[in-house]
């Protein structure tokens, strides 16, 4: 993940990253973190949030997150939330004095919508907001309407609203499915505001998961109409060792009077001895498991 601070609010980031999170360092055991993505930033009394998707070797994916005061000391926040499969995507926001997340919680096949006890602590579950395999939802509320995009494995796009995305019901948007094109379908973060336009984060999946985005204008939204296009496509440059193979999430946050941009990236393991020792450390995991 990167951290980019700019005075500009705009896609893509520019110039060099304030701060990257690297990962790729020699295994050091199971516990050891390979994979952190999906990066969220949320202002909360003064401090900078970044909230993000975590992984090891062998085991599913928990949120987990940073906070910082002055953009240069960044205090580790720990382990979130786990639960016992797979998660990502923490996508937060406020209602009121509330604060809540919708994490991607497929392996649930469920979309659950969690609230903040003391935030960033104690996540409790509020409700499901949907039943079924979607992935990468993204909330954002327009004119007091809750919009809900969404994505089915087994479909494409989705579109949901609601007057009241704590307790009311969720209604298909009947231009629902959005697309299916696999260079659009997925969210690659929750729609914002760019010089006056209004654009939805779209990840490139068109040749490999995650391989770019793309900033499509949204026209039109209502609870009966739905209009984007691609104004922006590929917006990343893929030159930087950590995003070599790929770039699938970004998130804006305006903070200390500038504008910070938090994005993830890909980039190939090239020391082939993590995948010895983690193979080895699977094969050690199931022998002790069959004892």
């Amino acid at each position: 993940m990167a951290l980019y601070v700019q005075p500009q609010h705009d896609l893509p980031p520019v110039g060099e990253p304030h701060k990257v999170f690297l990962n790729k360092r020699f295994w050091r055991g199971p516990k050891h973190v390979h994979t952190r993505a999906d990066p969220f930033l949320y202002v909360h009394q003064g401090e900078l949030f970044l909230l993000n998707e975590a992984m090891v070797a062998n085991g599913p994916g928990w949120i987990e997150g940073y906070k910082t005061q002055d953009l240069t000391t960044f205090s580790s926040l720990g382990a979130i939330l786990r639960e016992p499969g797979h998660l990502s995507y923490p996508i937060v926001f406020g209602i009121g004095s509330d604060i809540f997340m919708i994490p991607e919680s497929v392996y649930a096949q469920e979309v659950r919508l969690y609230r903040f006890e003391d935030f960033p602590k104690r996540p409790r579950k509020v409700r499901s907001l949907l039943i079924g395999d979607y992935v990468d939802t993204s909330p954002v509320k327009v004119d007091e309407i809750w919009f809900i995009f969404t994505t089915s494995l087994a479909g494409g796009l989705e579109l949901f609203f609601t007057d009241d995305i704590i307790n009311g019901v969720l209604t298909p948007h009947p231009k629902s499915p959005i697309t299916t094109d696999p260079r659009f379908r997925r969210c690659g973060g929750v729609p914002i505001v760019l010089n006056g336009k209004f654009y939805r984060l779209a990840q490139n999946c068109a040749h490999t998961y995650g391989g770019n985005l793309t900033l499509m204008e949204i026209r039109a939204i209502s609870r009966t109409e739905y209009e984007e296009s691609p104004v922006k496509e590929d917006i990343f440059n893929l030159d930087q060792r950590w995003n070599s193979e790929g770039s699938h999430h970004a998130s804006l946050a305006t903070f200390n009077g500038q504008t910070v941009v938090a994005v993830d990236g890909k980039q190939p393991d090239h020391l082939v001895i993590h995948k010895v020792v983690q193979g080895l450390d699977r094969l050690v995991g199931r022998h002790l498991r069959r004892q």
